[in-house]
């Protein structure tokens, strides 16, 4: 939670709308190497690649988990 709070917090100021694989990772909660494999199988969020680099827009990440929101059992 508190890895989350602290992104969530650069974000809020703004620091960049573009994440690397790692930083996405990280947002999602993930290893970076689940989104390498996600990649390679075309599934995942969505992402640019500029060059070699790849690149998530936050707006997609968060769009992408809202996708999966599942409500609870009960």
């Amino acid at each position: 939670i508190a890895r989350l709070d602290r992104i969530e917090a650069m974000l809020a100021q703004g620091a960049r709308e573009y994440l690397d694989n790692d930083a996405a990772a990280s947002f999602l909660g993930l290893q970076p190497n689940t989104l390498e494999v996600w990649r390679s199988q075309a599934t995942g969020p969505a992402f640019v690649r500029v060059g070699r680099k790849v690149m998530y827009a936050v707006a997609d990440l968060r769009s992408w988990m809202e996708a999966r929101r599942q409500k609870p059992l009960a």
